[in-house]
């Protein structure tokens, strides 16, 4: 037992200042046993081994022999000091002071970040409104819609100029107005371009000179782009286009009936398949008033326990979201440069806020989990990593093993207790059920995320 005094200030919830000092009698104690060892296995010229003097270890070595006293005591200090007062330390001590001579005291200041004592308050019998959207036939044909329109063919135009919902295949050459940079004066070229009259996507100068067009027609027209154009190339400049049209084709829906079913998801006719995208929508419902659900229970939670958060874990909860989404960029082909381009320290500053709300939900839900004696067991978790691998179409040993391998078994561990957690606070809630339309759901959402980001 390492003879010390420790006095602790608090600076905040998350901060304290320790100064620390170890009995004179502990420093000489190792300074002693550090003369010990130097003087059986240090090489002095002229003195055999284990035979130097301790006079000549002192004179030669003294700052090695400190340096070494050091670098025991100040750990061992350390961890008697956070075992003995209970601290839950989550960053390595910052030293503000150090002080050692033989025969006296070592001083110790150090300034360390710890989770905060957090004071459980209610959390059982919360009240909260679960908006459930109503499923409409209307909401069904929209999903069939959607089908037949990823199922359209493109058929060609022949015996009519092009109208609105054509699709006009041009070759495209553009001319910039007032060439800056030495590439703006060269031409663009686009073989083969496709182009829909009045789509989303079209520019409305494209969709004004090419309606009414027909195949062999050549088009010139001017096109100033807005400065907030998404093509920065483009942002901001004018082009004389001359656009050659090729072709136009027209979208061919297929027909709602028994054949469209089968032949869209095998199923045995279409009744059967509205009556599944049915099932599917009221599911998907429920699983949305549910995420909604605990959202505002989650947010009626930290409204209601006011405490510190660490800096340190904000920011590394806001660099591993800014990590993620840089492999995503990569994932999606982004080039290097693009990605090195991006103000990272502006896109750092936006996730401070959401992380910091994340950080503060995890140790309130880790603590509610504490005072319920929540715990995952293996099997829980083999079920998780299960579910996991039918997912991606892996067999569970190999996900198994891949998180095995990333040490990424605990993160799943975290989550399933953290889940367990919440069905806790969501089965004790008193929850009043409300059909809702989907507008209106919209609305509350919106509502709910301007709330939250206040908070924020």
């Amino acid at each position: 037992m390492l003879k010390q005094e420790v006095v602790i200030t608090d600076v905040s919830q998350c901060q304290k200042d320790l100064a620390i000092e170890v009995a004179a009698e502990e420093v000489t104690k190792e300074f002693e046993k550090t003369y010990d060892a130097y003087m059986r296995y240090v090489k002095v010229p002229g003195f055999r081994p284990g035979r130097v003097p301790r006079g000549v270890v002192k004179q030669r070595f003294s700052k090695e022999i400190k340096d070494e006293v050091i670098n025991h005591l100040v750990p061992h200090a350390m961890e008697h000091a956070v075992k003995d007062h209970s601290l839950k330390i989550i960053s390595d001590p910052r030293i503000q002071e150090l002080s050692l001579e033989e025969g006296e005291p070592l001083k110790l200041k150090v300034s360390i970040e710890v989770l905060p004592e957090i004071e459980i308050k209610q959390y059982k019998g919360l009240k909260a409104t679960k908006r459930v959207v109503k499923v409409t036939d209307e909401d069904v044909e929209r999903v069939i819609e959607n089908w037949r329109e990823n199922e359209t063919d493109l058929v060609p135009v022949e015996d009519r100029p092009s109208q609105d919902g054509d699709i006009v295949s041009v070759n495209l050459v553009g001319k910039f107005l007032d060439p800056q940079e030495e590439h703006e004066k060269e031409d663009l070229k686009a073989d083969s371009m496709e182009i829909e009259i009045g789509g989303k996507a079209s520019l409305p100068e494209f969709t004004e000179n090419l309606r009414g067009a027909k195949p062999d027609d050549v088009k010139e027209f001017r096109v100033v782009y807005p400065e907030d154009f998404g093509s920065k190339g483009l942002a901001g400049k004018t082009i004389d286009f001359t656009a050659t049209v090729l072709a136009i084709r027209q979208r061919e829906l297929p027909e709602v009936n028994d054949e469209f079913a089968k032949n869209i998801g095998g199923y045995e006719s279409l009744q059967e398949m509205r009556d599944k995208i049915r099932e599917n929508l009221v599911k998907n419902a429920e699983q949305e008033a549910d995420d909604l659900l605990r959202d505002n229970l989650l947010s009626q939670l930290l409204d209601s326990h006011e405490f510190e958060v660490p800096n340190v874990l904000v920011h590394q909860q806001a660099e591993s979201r800014l990590h993620d989404f840089s492999h995503r960029l990569k994932q999606m082909g982004m080039p290097a440069e693009m990605i090195q381009n991006i103000n990272w320290e502006e896109r750092f500053n936006e996730a401070v806020d959401s992380a910091r709300r994340h950080v503060r939900l995890a140790l309130l839900v880790g603590e509610i989990g504490l005072v319920e004696n929540v715990r995952v067991e293996e099997g829980e978790i083999d079920a998780e990593i299960e579910s996991m691998a039918q997912s991606i179409g892996l067999t569970a040993e190999e996900v198994k093993a891949r998180l095995t391998r990333d040490e990424a078994i605990s993160s799943i561990k975290t989550k399933l207790r953290y889940r367990k957690v919440l069905d806790v606070v969501v089965s004790n809630a008193e929850i009043t059920i409300e059909e809702v339309s989907r507008e209106s759901l919209a609305e509350a959402k919106q509502e709910h995320s301007e709330a939250q980001a206040a908070a924020e």
